[in-house]
Formats: structure tokens, C-alpha cells, sequence
């Protein structure tokens, strides 16, 4: 076979082929090689060799003018040139700006409106690789790609994904490639033990009726799962009412999940026509036993079937865990197929001392993770594991004749395990990496993503300015700006323009949160304190931003608060009123203003821009509990300009919506206002007031991508707008 095909001279309907002359001059070996350049040949009779000192020559007849040229990439220098590129793409990629700054259709000017006929240089088109393509490429193997669940890279995975490709192989059945069925399945058995999975889970396992394949997708997972559960009730049904048409008995069916589930879950009730309903869950975000059993009920008295399950273990809003061990018993009393999606935490469960969230795992039915996101196999690569195989193949079995084979029914055909018939040689790469770095080498990675998740949320509790709104679970803390949602929108965008950082937002009971997940398995501890650096810098223009700001000339008198930072950081709101009347529809927190009182002197920051001088001895908003407040950078900041305020009787508006204050009422005389000087009136927000109206989410939590978001017109009533220490409640 040659190894360096010259090149490939074209004659009317004759081409000449060059070969180095270290390749045989025998005729077979050259008239393979004449094929291998030109595969669409079926004409080798026509070939002859010649030979020479320096080359042997074969002379192709193609029966068309077309002819595939030789490919460049067979030359030694070029194949070096591409690894060499992916090297040092991959050492330094987190010098790169993650996110690219261009605008949708960018790459549409860059090229021709139509495919070259004559073909491109390598030199061109390794070139437009930098040109072209890296300026509109997220780079997602970045330590400082925060947004999304990681989609990890190794090289062991690389390699694998390069021989699978060279075979490209469609392992559809046993037959078309043996190699590439029985690897998936002795590569899912080894995986469902390190898991930690029930044994009805593997292949080889005796008595066992399950087993293990790998998808493209946890999508297409929880989808194949929806439909063998909704086939195999229909055959139920049909069983007790067999006159009964399926498309009736499919329109009784419903399915669960939790209000907290992945939208891949809604979009599998869609296609299957199946109801879906997203059940609520408890202060921790987790699916209990109780709401699914009430649930069940009330759909049983409606005259509904339920069919399926959808539990999460690792939600994408803020890494949540249902409950298996209630659900489970309810699932298996009821005739429900349980399904288990663990996505991302699944990775997890390499290590033992995360496997608490797996209790109740012997209930369930199917289950699916990606390794394509923790586990540093390349995408696509999904995990999916049933306990009764069977199940799959009813749904899914298509025989044709010429998909047939002589071991059939003895040999696993996994293209009745699936939604499409052909599909990759994906076990090669998970095999490369488990046997690359061990187990326990890849426990080590877990657990040092989880390391540096819980030193960048202790940055975040250090902070008085910041929040963390849910618990942290593994590699994702989720947080937020205190004070109205705007704060927190307006740090996003900031972060988004600068590009060095991608977070995205979620939102949690109607307050926008936002995601930060470790990714990468080269991320450090510097790496943290950097990205915490550019958040806190971005808050910290967002608040001189918002102080700043002119007052608007439609808002009349208000009065202004202050309270202590103890209870600023308790996510106390400022608000305010207007001086003719008082409304409780129009104000959620009415604050009786302080005395003055004396202020200690503190520093003023080069960050915040102020349009008034600060005099930090004029007022005191802080009291005696300044000192502790002022050793953050924000929090000195708002110190000096609190203590101004009392000069400075800017009107600011409080409304998101930029409520008329004109509709305001006088604050009451009548005595409403009781107590201290610190006195507090709550009542309630109007609805419209909220920025994002709750009307505005089908679920609690739901993200997709990076928003465009609107421009904030947040301000606080009083002196300060938006101070980042307030909560709306």
C-alpha cells in the first residue's frame, strides 16, 4: 500500500497516479493503492503498472469525468501539522476569550456563495481553521467555561474517537460489526459496576434480563424509555380491554416529572403524545414520595393512566436530587415505569461516598447518564441501562429481510435498542479512558471538580453582597446579586460583553439566579479566584452604574431608609413612599426613617464613580456596624456613598416596571407606624410590579441559553438604587 500518494494527473478519462518507489512494484499491491485514491473506481482491470527508479505509475480508467483527488492529508507533514495545532489549541485554550464576540451571521461574508469546484489548498484551509472558524467558536474546554454542565475532553478519548472513525463501522447489528456490539457490551457492564447499579443492569450477569447501550443522547434515552413504557402499558390495557383502539388508550396515559426536570423530559411527552405533568417539589428542589402519590390519585379519579416516572438525579437549575427511595416503592405498587435521569451527577457516582443519592436505585427501570459530560469522553456518549431488554425490543424491533443474519436471535442486535438504525463505534473512546486512567484515577477527578466548587462557594458566602440561594450539590454553586433581579441581570450582561467568563442565569421561584459549574479538570484555584475577581469587578461597576444614574424627573419626594448591615444582609428592601398618602397596593416595605447619627471615616474606592464628593462624615447608614461591613471593596463603596445620602435627596423610583408614583397615597398618620425609629410596614407587591411576572415560567427553574436581556430600569426609591444588600420579599 503507498504511503504517500504524489500526486494525480487527470487525462480526459485516464488519470495517472505517482507512487514513491519504496511501494511494491507488484501489480496488486499498487492497484489496491490506485483504489484507496480513488474509491468510486470499480475499473482495475483497466490498470497497468509501470515501474521506474523513482516511482511506479498506474494508469486508472474511471467510467466518469469525476474522480476524487488525492487527499493531502495522507502526507506526513500535513497530519503532523493538524496534531500539532490540536496540541497546542487544547495546552492553551485558557488564554483564549471564552465567549466570541461576533453577531449572528458573521460567518456568512467569509465565504463564497457557493463550494469550490477546483479543490482548496491545505494552506488555505488550515488557515481559515484561525481565520474563520476559532472567532465564532465557545470554547467550552476553557477553565473559565462556567455556563453549562461540562462537556469534557481527554486525550485517551481523542485517540479512541479517531480510530472509530478511521473503521466507521455501523454497528446496526452483531453481524455488521462484531467487534463494535460485544466492546459496548462488556464496556457497560464494567461501567454499571463502577456506578454502583443493581445487577439486573448488566449483560452478563445470569438471570439478568437487562442490560446496557450507549445513545447519543440522555434526551433520546428518557425518549426511548417514555416510549417502551408507554408501549408496554398499552399492551397492558389491551390485554383487560382488547377492542380498545391504541391511539384512545394513549390519550388516557400521563407521565411525571418534576417541575424541576429537564426540558428534554416535556419534549418527550410531546413526541409521544403522552401527558406530562410537573409535579411540585420541596424546599431542597426534590420530588417526594407524597406529591407523586397525591398526583397519582387525582389522575386515577380523572380516569387517566399513569405510566412513567421521570426522576432527576442532578437537576440543571442547581443540581437537585429526588427522592428514589419514596418514589421507587410508589413506581413499582402502581405499575409505573421509573426512569432515572442523572445526566451530569451521574459521573458522580464513581465515588462511593455519592452514592447516598442512588438509594432506591433497585426500583428502577431504566437508567441514564452521560459520560460525555464529567467523565471526559467526548460527545456524543450516553449511558442507558434497562432492566428488562425485552421491553426495548418490542417497541423498537423492525426486521427487515436484509437486516437479517445467521445469528440472529442468538447475537445482541442493538438496533433494537434505539430510535435510529445505524450508529458509531462509540464504546472504542469510553474503553481508551477507562483503561487509560483507572478508576481510580478518575474518582480523583470527581472529587477535585467538587474541591474547587466548594472553594469558589465559600468566596461567595465571604461576600455580604452576594447570595446563594440553593444548596450546593457536587461541581455547580448557584448564586446571586442581593436586591431585585435586575442587579443580577445587569452583572451577566457585563460578564457576557467582556467575554473572559460565561455564566448563564436560572431562576428560582421567580428570583434569577446564576449557574457557576466547575468544568474543566484542569481548573485551579487561581483559576477561581480570577473568575470570582471578574464577577465581584462586575458588580461592583453594575453598582456605581446604578448610583450614578440621574434620577428620574416623573418620581416625586420620597423618604429615605437606613438600616444596619446585619440587616441589610438579612435581605432587608429598601422602599418608599410618597409624602401625600399611603396605598398598601403600591408599596411593598415602608421604613420610618433614623436619626442621625455619627459615621466613622472609611476610604473611598477608584471603582465606583460618584458625581458627588463623598463626605463620609456628614451621615451614617451603618452605625457602629460599619467596620465590619467596609472590608469588601462593594461594601466600602456603599458605605461612602450612604453617608452623603442625607445631602444628596436625589428621587429614585423603586418600581421595575417604573411604577407612576403619582398613584401613591401619603405616608399614615394613624398611628399604623408603632415602635422605633427602625419601624418596618410590610405589605404586598403588586403583581405587575415584579420584573419577571410569574406567569412568565412554566417551571420554578428553566435555562436554555445566554439571554438577551432587557435594560434594566430597576432603582431604588430612596438614595440608593438597587443596593445590592436588599431582597425583595
Amino acid at each position: 500500500m503507498a504511503k504517500d500518494l504524489c500526486y494525480l494527473k487527470r487525462n480526459q478519462s485516464v488519470h495517472l497516479i505517482t507512487f514513491p518507489s519504496e511501494v511494491s512494484s507488484e501489480r496488486g499491491a499498487v492497484l489496491l493503492a490506485a483504489e484507496a485514491a480513488c474509491p468510486f473506481t470499480h475499473t482495475r482491470a483497466d490498470a497497468r503498472t509501470l515501474s521506474s527508479a523513482k516511482s511506479h505509475e498506474v494508469w486508472v480508467r474511471l467510467p466518469f469525468l469525476f474522480f476524487l483527488p488525492l487527499c493531502v492529508f495522507s502526507s506526513a507533514t500535513v497530519r503532523k501539522e493538524m496534531v500539532d495545532y490540536i496540541c497546542q489549541y487544547l495546552s492553551t485554550v485558557r488564554e483564549r476569550r471564552v465567549t466570541p464576540d461576533v453577531r449572528p451571521g458573521y460567518l456568512r461574508a467569509q465565504l463564497p456563495d457557493s463550494a469550490p469546484e477546483e479543490p482548496d489548498s491545505w494552506d488555505s484551509i488550515f488557515g481559515d481553521i484561525e481565520r474563520i472558524i476559532m472567532p465564532g467558536v465557545v470554547h467550552w474546554q476553557s477553565p473559565h467555561m462556567h455556563a453549562y454542565y461540562p462537556a469534557l475532553t481527554s486525550w485517551p478519548s481523542l485517540l479512541g474517537d479517531m480510530l472509530a472513525d478511521a473503521i466507521n463501522c455501523l454497528g446496526f447489528t452483531w453481524a455488521s460489526s462484531p467487534a463494535c456490539t460485544e466492546l459496548e457490551m462488556n464496556v457497560m457492564d464494567w461501567l454499571a459496576k463502577m456506578l454502583g447499579l443493581p445487577e439486573h443492569f448488566l449483560h452478563h450477569q445470569p438471570g439478568s434480563q437487562g442490560g446496557g447501550v450507549l445513545q447519543s443522547t440522555v434526551s433520546e434515552s428518557t425518549l426511548i424509555a417514555l416510549l417502551a413504557a408507554r408501549k408496554n402499558k398499552i399492551l397492558e390495557m389491551k390485554a383487560s380491554e382488547p377492542g380498545a383502539d391504541e391511539s384512545s388508550l394513549n390519550a388516557r396515559l400521563i407521565a411525571y416529572a418534576s417541575d424541576q426536570a429537564h426540558s428534554s423530559v416535556e419534549k418527550a411527552g410531546l413526541i409521544s403524545l403522552v401527558k406530562m405533568k410537573f409535579l411540585p417539589v420541596d424546599d431542597n428542589f426534590s420530588l417526594r414520595g407524597e406529591a407523586l402519590q397525591k398526583a397519582i390519585k387525582e389522575d386515577k379519579e380523572r380516569g387517566l393512566v399513569p405510566v412513567f416516572v421521570c426522576a432527576t438525579l442532578g437537576t440543571t437549575g442547581v443540581c437537585a436530587f429526588d427522592c428514589l427511595s419514596e418514589l421507587g416503592p410508589i413506581c413499582a405498587s402502581e405499575g409505573l415505569w421509573l426512569h432515572i435521569d442523572a445526566a451530569y451527577a451521574g459521573t458522580a457516582f464513581l465515588c462511593p461516598e455519592f452514592r447516598g443519592f442512588l438509594k432506591g436505585i433497585e426500583y428502577a427501570d431504566s437508567f441514564t447518564f452521560n459520560p460525555s459530560k464529567w467523565m471526559m469522553v467526548h460527545f456524543d456518549c450516553t449511558g442507558f441501562w434497562v432492566k428488562d431488554k425485552y421491553k426495548l425490543q418490542q417497541t423498537f424491533s423492525v426486521n427487515p429481510i436484509y437486516l437479517r443474519h445467521a445469528n440472529s436471535g442468538m447475537a445482541t442486535d442493538f438496533m433494537h435498542w434505539q430510535i435510529p438504525l445505524s450508529r458509531r463505534f462509540r464504546s472504542i473512546k469510553l474503553w481508551f479512558v477507562i483503561r487509560s486512567f483507572g478508576v481510580k484515577n478518575l474518582q480523583a477527578h470527581v472529587r477535585h471538580g467538587t474541591e474547587m466548587a466548594k472553594y469558589f462557594e465559600s468566596l461567595v458566602r465571604n461576600d455580604p453582597f452576594f447570595e446563594i440561594p440553593a444548596k450546593r450539590h457536587l461541581g455547580l454553586v448557584v448564586f446571586r446579586l442581593k436586591g431585585p433581579n435586575c442587579l443580577t441581570e445587569s452583572v451577566l450582561k457585563e460578564l457576557a460583553r467582556d467575554g473572559r467568563l460565561f455564566l448563564i442565569p436560572a431562576t428560582i421561584q421567580d428570583k434569577l439566579i446564576i449557574r457557576f459549574t466547575v468544568t474543566s479538570q484542569f481548573t485551579t484555584r487561581d483559576d477561581i479566584l480570577r473568575d470570582w475577581n471578574l464577577i465581584r469587578d462586575a458588580a461592583t461597576l453594575i453598582m456605581s452604574q446604578h448610583c450614578t444614574s440621574q434620577p428620574s424627573p416623573q418620581v416625586g419626594n420620597l423618604i429615605c431608609q437606613t438600616m444596619g448591615p446585619r440587616a441589610l444582609a438579612n435581605g432587608m428592601s429598601l422602599q418608599s413612599v410618597n409624602g401625600a398618602g399611603y396605598d398598601p397596593a403600591q408599596a411593598r416595605k415602608i421604613i420610618k426613617q433614623p436619626q442621625h447619627v455619627e459615621a466613622s471615616p472609611v476610604r473611598k474606592e477608584d471603582s465606583c464613580h460618584l458625581e458627588t464628593p463623598l463626605d463620609p462624615l456628614d451621615d451614617d447608614c451603618f452605625s457602629e456596624e460599619a467596620p465590619d461591613v467596609t472590608k469588601h471593596k462593594l461594601s466600602s463603596f456603599l458605605f461612602n456613598y450612604l453617608s452623603v445620602q442625607n445631602k444628596k435627596r436625589a428621587v429614585r423610583s423603586f418600581s421595575c416596571n417604573s411604577m407612576p408614583v403619582s398613584a401613591q397615597k401619603p405616608l399614615p398618620t394613624d398611628g399604623s407606624v408603632k415602635g422605633s425609629s427602625r419601624a418596618r410596614i410590610f405589605s404586598r407587591f403588586p403583581e405587575e410590579m415584579m420584573m419577571l411576572k410569574k406567569s412568565a415560567f412554566k417551571k420554578l427553574i428553566k435555562f436554555y441559553s445566554v439571554p438577551s436581556f432587557p435594560e434594566c430600569s430597576s432603582q431604588c426609591g430612596l438614595q440608593l438604587p438597587c443596593c445590592p444588600l436588599q431582597a425583595m420579599v
